[in-house]
């Protein structure tokens, strides 16, 4: 009888501990319109969010406009992206994909703008990966830097501006593919456009909320090891996008303790914030 409710309290605890599964960002619908159809894709973030479609099968079909296709979509919108119809007379027919990235074809970043360190006055940090790092910043996350934060610490704005979208569902990370989307994060847009990507905070971490604008040094929330991970620290890149495939990373400066002027930082190096 012991030994039941034994397995029963481990079933139990392995369903609670399951994280949620990722959502989709973007959805499409299309709409027949006799002779072809409409095409429009839905963005459920507060994050603007753009999107590529392209034929995977067609036959006797145009599209205006023409695929592949992008579009950036705002903020909990839905765009009109295409019009699919028959080209001529005879038998017709089209399948498309879509695919999706964060941030807008529009941005650009203002490279006059110095950032603040993510972190309290006085505090220290090392840089554990920075631009180019062999491990994971390549491609999309050229620009991307990863400071040195123990779990819990908590992560300040680096920039001001418009929190476009929060995540904070999940409890657990490492080091495979199970865990890339599956990641705490909050996305800030700037006044140029741009997204500031805060990542891996703790389950329940974020302190601010979607459409809540913040100043640089406000709290946004405790650091944690969720997402792509192989321990706990604070990951933060500012990109646009370049198609629905590809994003655009920054290089960015920051002001640290100790030097009169901006700084680039530079992997394994440890940075005072001023």
């Amino acid at each position: 009888m012991s030994f039941k409710r034994w397995i029963v309290v481990v079933l139990l605890v392995a369903v609670a501990a399951a994280d949620p599964e990722p959502q989709s960002p973007v959805n499409y619908r299309n709409v027949d319109r006799g002779g072809g159809s409409d095409i429009y894709i839905s963005n459920r973030l507060g994050c603007d969010m753009t999107v590529t479609l392209e034929f995977s099968e067609q036959n006797n079909v145009i599209a205006d406009p023409p695929f592949p296709c992008t579009r950036t979509i705002p903020g909990h919108q839905e765009v009109l992206v295409s019009r699919v119809r028959q080209a001529g007379a005879g038998p017709w027919n089209f399948r498309y994909n879509y695919f999706w990235n964060y941030g807008s074809v529009y941005a650009q970043h203002d490279d006059s703008v110095v950032y603040s360190l993510p972190y309290a006055s006085g505090s220290s940090m090392k840089i554990n990966q920075g631009y180019h790092g062999k491990l994971s910043h390549t491609g999309d996350d050229e620009y991307a830097i990863d400071f040195s934060f123990a779990s819990g610490t908590g992560v300040l704005a680096a920039r001001e501006g418009v929190v476009v979208s929060v995540e904070e569902r999940y409890s657990q990370g490492g080091a495979t593919q199970y865990f890339r989307n599956r990641v705490n994060s909050v996305r800030v847009r700037h006044s140029d456009g741009t997204i500031g990507e805060y990542d891996h905070f703790r389950l329940q971490g974020v302190e601010v909320e979607e459409g809540q604008r913040v100043n640089r040094g406000d709290l946004i929330g405790y650091s944690g090891a969720t997402g792509f991970v192989t321990g706990a620290h604070l990951h933060f890149c500012v990109y646009s996008a370049y198609d629905g495939h590809r994003r655009h990373s920054y290089p960015i400066r920051f002001m640290v303790a100790g030097s009169p002027v901006p700084v680039e930082l530079q992997q394994g190096a440890v940075y005072q914030a001023p």
